[in-house]
C-alpha cells in the first residue's frame, strides 16, 4: 500500500469518526425554534425597557377595547344560521372580557394622577364591529361608557350597580338557550381513545422528572397523527411543569404549531390555555398584578382556534364534546389585574386548574 493510499484511508476514517460524532444520539428530532424570540431580544436592546413591545398592546399595559380584533368567518360558511350563531356568542364573550380588562387596569392604577384616562377612552370608543345582535350590542356599550364616565370621575366601575349589565345578562341569556339546550352536555373528552398507553404515558409524565419529559418530546415530534400530537403535547406541559431542566420555551414552540395548523382536536382550547399561561407567567409578563399582559396578542390566537371549531362544528353538528370545548375557550377570561387571585393575576389562577391540580387533585 503506498503513501497516498494510506493516507486517503486515513481521511476517509476520521471524516467518519466526525460525521458519527455530530450526530445526535438516536437521530433524536430538535423542538422547533421559539417564533417569539425576535420581542425579547428587542428588551435586551433597550436597557430602559421592562417587558417586550408586542404590536398594538405595546409593553403590555395599553388599553385596548377599541382595538378588539374579531375572528372573519370564512365565505363558505357566511350563511350558515349555526356557524353564525357560533361566531355571535364568541365575539360577544370576547367583548365582555375584553371590557373586563380595561376596567381592571384603570382601577389598579386610578389612584395615580392621569391613570385610566386612556382606558377610559378607549371603553368610551369599545369595538363592537363583530356583533350584529342589536339587542346585546347596545347593552354592552351603555356598560362600556357607563364604565368610561365612571372612570373619568375617578369613580371605581365594579363597585357600582349598573342596570345595563342586567339587561345584558338577561338577552344574553335569551339568545344562548336554546343553542346551549340543543348542544351542552356532560360529554368529555377521554385521551385513551386516542392513544392505547395514555395511562402509563400520564403516570410517567407526573412521576418521572429526570428522563421522561426528553422522551415524550422524542415521541410528539416523530409523530404524524395530529389528534396524537395534542394529546402528547398536553402531557408534555405536565413532564415540563416539574422537570428540572424545564424549558417553557422550548413548550410554546411546540403548542404554537399545533394551534397554527388548522386541524381540529378537542383539546385545543386548553393548549391554547397552556399556551397562554406559559408565555404570560414565564416568558413575556410576569404573575404580578402590575405585570405586562398581551391580550390583544394572546387573543388572535384565540380567535384561529374559534374559528377551527365553528368549522368543525358545522360539518359536525352533533359533536358535544367540541361545542362544550368551545364554549370554555370562548369563555377563559383574559388575563387581568383585578382578578380572585389575591397576589397576582389570573394567570395563577389558570396555572392551579391547568397543571397544579394535575399534580396535586
Amino acid at each position: 500500500m503506498n503513501k497516498h493510499t494510506i493516507l486517503l484511508a486515513i481521511v476517509v476514517i476520521v471524516v467518519t469518526i466526525v460525521s458519527c460524532g455530530n450526530k445526535t444520539p438516536d437521530d433524536e428530532l430538535r423542538a422547533p425554534q421559539f417564533p417569539y424570540q425576535s420581542y425579547l431580544d428587542s428588551v435586551d436592546a433597550n436597557e430602559d425597557e421592562i417587558f417586550p413591545t408586542i404590536g398594538d398592546d405595546g409593553n403590555g399595559f395599553n388599553a385596548i377595547s377599541h382595538k378588539i380584533r374579531y375572528p372573519q368567518i370564512p365565505d363558505s360558511l357566511s350563511l350558515n344560521h349555526f356557524a353564525d350563531s357560533l361566531l355571535q356568542f364568541y365575539n360577544i364573550v370576547l367583548a365582555f372580557n375584553t371590557m373586563a380588562y380595561d376596567i381592571g387596569t384603570a382601577e389598579r392604577y386610578m389612584s395615580e394622577s392621569d391613570s385610566g384616562l386612556e382606558q377610559a377612552d378607549a371603553l368610551y370608543s369599545i369595538n363592537l364591529s363583530g356583533i350584529s345582535v342589536r339587542e346585546i350590542k347596545e347593552p354592552l356599550q351603555c356598560i362600556s361608557q357607563d364604565a368610561a364616565s365612571l372612570i373619568r370621575r375617578g369613580i371605581t366601575p365594579n363597585s357600582v350597580e349598573n342596570k345595563a349589565i342586567d339587561k345584558l345578562y338577561k338577552e344574553l341569556h335569551n339568545y344562548t338557550d336554546n343553542l346551549f339546550n340543543a348542544h351542552l352536555d356532560e360529554s368529555e373528552f377521554d385521551p385513551r381513545s386516542i392513544i392505547e398507553d395514555y395511562d402509563v404515558i400520564h403516570n410517567k409524565a407526573l412521576t418521572d422528572t429526570v428522563s421522561f419529559r426528553h422522551e415524550l418530546m422524542q415521541r410528539l415530534l416523530r409523530e404524524k397523527i395530529f389528534a396524537r400530537r395534542c394529546v402528547l403535547a398536553r402531557e408534555l406541559a405536565y413532564a415540563n411543569y416539574r422537570s428540572p431542566v424545564r424549558d417553557d420555551k422550548e413548550l410554546v414552540a411546540i403548542i404554537d404549531q399545533l394551534l397554527r395548523a388548522g386541524e381540529y382536536s378537542p383539546l385545543l382550547g386548553e393548549l391554547w390555555r397552556i399556551w397562554r399561561l406559559s408565555l404570560q407567567i414565564n416568558i413575556f409578563g410576569s404573575r404580578s398584578n402590575d405585570g405586562a399582559m398581551y391580550n390583544l396578542f394572546y387573543n388572535d390566537m384565540r380567535n384561529s382556534i374559534a374559528l377551527t371549531y365553528i368549522v368543525h362544528l358545522t360539518t359536525h353538528p352533533g359533536d358535544k364534546i367540541a361545542f362544550k370545548e368551545f364554549i370554555r375557550l370562548a369563555q377563559a377570561y383574559n388575563i387581568v389585574r383585578n382578578s380572585s387571585c389575591m397576589f397576582g393575576n389570573n394567570a395563577n389562577l389558570e396555572d392551579m386548574e391547568l397543571l397544579y391540580s394535575v399534580f396535586n387533585p
